[in-house]
């Protein structure tokens, strides 16, 4: 349940951050109706209909004076009771089956010089440069996104515990997809993939292949818009040394790139020093073979960072980052936050196994292989 002056305070800075945006691009207004600006605009309200398009069904106008509630006669009562009862709009409904969308867009504005993250006939395209003022999370949204890592990494760990040898890929997908459904975190993604198939594929889409020793289980959940991301492993019996060896260096990779994900510093650097950290593991060419993760926060990543990054591109206090350093057969993967004093790994269960690791003395954990006897 939302509190709702905390929704209200929210609510008042993201319409500052809009409105700014509005004067410096000479606006007169925006109209926010993908799934992800929607969450974003209405402290995590839900605005589909069809799961797995990235179009939501009702907007909201959004101009110097004014914010509206924009929408058909079938969606209207649903958004109003569930997803912005709390925030201060105006609301517009229209009929489904014979009113122009733009068009009510424009005489609400007063103005035709509206810009849409959608395609709607009379308006302008809202430039991408929009969702950048996204990327510093409000406190409110810290707070959430905390809580999405502490659930989600829960069902992980039941997960674990329950994984059993003999099922399949698409067995564990389903216990992905139930344990996270049922907190209500919508899984955007969920791969699988058990023994050979982890090392041959970095982007392994669950099969019927069974597990017999060794399984990787991994998601992007979503609360409110937000997207969080994580990957854990479960060995069945004795770990192979080779696979020992290529877990050290992958922790230990990603323990040095939380650990330097500062506020200031320029992504491309980051990522220069990033890769020479793959050649002092022995891995030298693993980075190549996929994408490192990078910010995130209503869609998948925010950056995807690599060395032609632009300098402009710099880590900011107040953003989340889910990096996914890999070697063939491992990888690590969780969802921090960069705060003023250090940075907060926010999808980390004490239950889990653990691997302490220590930079600049600072103690960092990495989640360690599970291991099932």
């Amino acid at each position: 349940m939302k509190n709702i002056n905390d929704a209200q305070k929210e609510f008042k800075e993201k319409l500052l951050r809009t409105r700014k945006y509005i004067y410096e691009n000479r606006l007169n207004g925006v109209y926010l109706k993908k799934r992800s600006n929607f969450a974003w605009i209405t402290c995590g309200g839900d605005n589909r209909i069809i799961d797995h398009s990235e179009a939501g069904w009702s907007g909201i106008l959004v101009t110097a004076d004014r914010v509206c509630l924009i929408t058909d006669n079938m969606e209207m009562r649903r958004i109003i009771d569930e997803e912005i009862k709390d925030l201060p709009m105006e609301k517009y409904e229209i009929n489904w089956f014979k009113d122009d969308l733009g068009k009510a867009i424009i005489e609400n504005a007063g103005s035709n010089k509206i810009a849409s993250d959608l395609k709607i006939n009379g308006l302008m395209e809202l430039d991408d440069n929009f969702e950048r003022i996204q990327y510093q999370l409000t406190e409110q949204e810290k707070n959430r996104f905390r809580e999405l890592g502490k659930e989600t990494s829960k069902c992980f760990t039941k997960i674990a515990h329950e994984i059993k040898l003999g099922m399949t890929e698409l067995d564990v997908t389903a216990m992905v997809a139930y344990e996270l459904t049922k907190k209500n975190i919508r899984p955007l993604l969920i791969l699988a993939a058990a023994d050979n198939r982890i090392s041959d594929y970095r982007h392994p889409i669950p099969t019927f292949n069974k597990i017999s020793q060794y399984v990787m289980f991994v998601t992007m959940g979503s609360i409110g818009g937000l997207n969080l991301s994580m990957t854990r492993f479960v060995h069945f019996g004795e770990i192979p040394e080779e696979l020992k060896k290529k877990h050290q260096a992958i922790v230990n990779i990603d323990a040095w790139l939380i650990h330097n994900t500062r506020p200031g510093k320029k992504l491309n650097e980051l990522f220069r020093e990033h890769t020479e950290n793959y050649k002092k593991f022995g891995y030298p060419e693993e980075w190549r073979k996929l994408h490192q993760g990078g910010s995130t926060s209503y869609r998948g990543r925010d950056i995807r960072p690599d060395l032609n990054t632009p300098d402009t591109e710099v880590i900011m206090v107040d953003q989340a980052y889910a990096w996914n350093p890999s070697i063939a057969g491992i990888k690590s993967e969780d969802t921090i936050l960069i705060n003023n004093d250090g940075n907060e790994i926010i999808s980390e269960d004490k239950n889990w196994p653990l691997v302490k690791i220590e930079i600049d003395d600072v103690e960092i954990y990495r989640p360690d292989i599970f291991i099932k006897l």
